[in-house]
């Protein structure tokens, strides 16, 4: 297993604007549950913060669950979307980058940032 890095590690990255982490209300209950911001970094308000989890963690669920979908229906095809690590939505100015792990980013799509490079440090991040 790799060794953890600390959150606000993120913020050296090229392009970061900030990040936040978060974990579900109700750990490990198995049913859905608003998520519980644990912390936020960089140049972003608290309200963005708040809504870079609320956004993440939805769109997360969702994606996480094609994957299990598609790992379900042929777990012998060793082509399919799972296990997976993090997504990356692109927008016009910026892009948010998301964990499994439940850690999002901010990035500055100007920066030019190596989004796996970044994914790597992220899925490091120790957010129990």
């Amino acid at each position: 297993m790799a060794t953890p890095i600390k959150f606000e590690e993120l913020l050296k990255v090229d392009g970061v604007l900030g990040a936040v982490r978060w974990r579900e209300s109700i750990p490990q209950s198995g049913a859905i549950s608003p998520p519980k911001m644990l912390e936020y970094i960089g140049n972003i308000t608290e309200d963005r913060a708040y809504r870079l989890m609320g956004n993440a963690e939805a769109a997360g669920l969702g994606i996480f669950g094609i994957s299990q979908l598609s790992y379900q229906r042929a777990p012998e095809d060793k082509t399919v979307v799972y296990p997976l690590d993090a997504y990356y939505a692109h927008s016009m100015n910026a892009s948010v980058v998301s964990t499994i792990n439940r850690v999002a980013v901010l990035l500055d799509n100007k920066a030019g940032t190596d989004i796996q490079d970044l994914i790597s440090k992220m899925i490091l991040v120790d957010n129990k």
